[in-house]
């Protein structure tokens, strides 16, 4: 058992758009800033004829995507904890995420480690700027504000962390609406709170209730910070 490393590279369709190579390019330099702690090892950057690439080391576990529904309690609670904790990470040096979702979010198989991916629609300072246009991201998880384009914090990417750990507790998803347009118009307007806390009753009520604080539509109704999260259980 060698190293296994995984390549990322861009489409023949994203190769066209110029804001999509920077970002590549500048998510390298990112992973090379942040060093491994909460996200992937980067092992080298570079750029050919099929444009910008990355290989970062494989990151062992499962996506949060695999695990949807589990009867495990204290799986999740392990889970949330260290997810928590490398988002906290992230936001400690500057970085907002902005789609964290159930596919994303790395947890060991003991659930005692967490890594986050992809940061393709994060924030940073000296980040390429992001394109005006439709709302990018994963609207089942998505914070209110976040989807209607209005500024944001680090308490959006509490909230779509939030969503999708009680997503993977229940094995409901938030917003189920038929189509992106009735979905987007669901993420912007209306809260998902009462869904968050029916999806926590599984859980210790200490955990539930922080994830449902995080899902409100006020993000000034929710916590402060992901540190602050992962110590409230």
């Amino acid at each position: 058992g060698g190293l296994v490393y995984v390549c990322k590279r861009l489409g023949a369709r994203a190769r066209e758009e110029p804001w999509v190579r920077a970002r590549l390019a500048a998510e390298g330099k990112l992973l090379e800033r942040l060093g491994g702690r909460g996200t992937p090892e980067l092992i080298a950057t570079g750029e050919d004829g099929g444009g910008p690439w990355i290989v970062m080391g494989r990151v062992a576990g499962r996506p949060l995507s695999l695990c949807l529904g589990t009867s495990e309690t204290s799986w999740i609670e392990r889970a949330a904890r260290h997810a928590f904790v490398a988002l906290a990470g992230l936001h400690e040096a500057a970085v907002l995420h902005a789609d964290l979702n159930s596919d994303n979010v790395i947890v060991a198989e003991n659930a005692h480690a967490a890594t986050i991916l992809d940061f393709g629609l994060a924030r940073w300072p000296g980040a390429p700027p992001m394109p005006h246009g439709p709302f990018r991201g994963t609207l089942a998880y998505a914070a209110p504000e976040l989807v209607r384009g209005e500024p944001f914090d680090a308490r959006a990417d509490l909230f779509a962390l939030a969503a999708t750990l009680l997503h993977v507790a229940s094995g409901q998803v938030p917003r189920e609406q038929e189509t992106p347009a009735a979905m987007l118009l669901a993420a912007g307007d209306t809260g998902i709170e009462p869904w968050a806390a029916r999806s926590g009753k599984s859980l210790s009520p200490a955990l539930a209730a922080v994830l449902t604080r995080c899902c409100a539509f006020d993000p000034a109704a929710r916590p402060a910070t992901a540190r602050e999260v992962a110590s409230c259980y």
